[in-house]
């Protein structure tokens, strides 16, 4: 379909059209830096609390520290150019061919690979990721390309558990 995967259509991002990051109020834990509730249990386990109807976690993704914000309704994780180059990941404009419908509107992505996310115990390899032009994309959405790598994930009321 010319460009259109269904990897893309992953609702694209549940998300964009959910809560563009960008566009939330500054008191919103995806703006605020400090810290969310995020607790190592034990060796490949994390938690994290719901903020704001959201469950947000500090990730590290090839080494460097990214915020994130976990959708199960996203087929993947999307990232924006500058939180890829951030991390390490080089793209050239050539790059940018698939092309996702979202409800704000069609955007260009390209596909990349990131080596490694952690989040407290937890740690995937090789997670396909989606790069949206940063206007697109204010944030960075932990989709299921990353959640189908763990052993399991729960949810208990405001409480999220990943599971190696």
């Amino acid at each position: 379909m010319n460009g259109y995967i269904p990897f893309a259509a992953m609702a694209v991002l549940a998300g964009i059209g959910f809560v563009k990051l960008a566009d939330l109020p500054s008191n919103h834990p995806a703006q605020n830096q400090q810290r969310v509730a995020v607790e190592p249990q034990r060796s490949g386990e994390a938690v994290a609390y719901r903020k704001n109807g959201h469950f947000m976690f500090n990730a590290a993704m090839n080494g460097r520290n990214v915020r994130v914000l976990v959708d199960t309704g996203a087929s993947g994780v999307a990232i924006n150019e500058s939180t890829a180059r951030r991390i390490g990941l080089q793209l050239k404009d050539s790059d940018f061919t698939g092309q996702a419908s979202t409800a704000n509107g069609k955007t260009a992505f390209a596909r990349a690979n990131i080596k490694r996310i952690e989040i407290g115990g937890v740690t995937a390899r090789n997670v396909a990721a989606m790069v949206l032009r940063d206007e697109a994309l204010g944030g960075t959405l932990l989709g299921m390309s990353f959640l189908n790598k763990l052993s399991r994930f729960e949810f208990d009321g405001n409480r999220l558990t990943l599971v190696q």
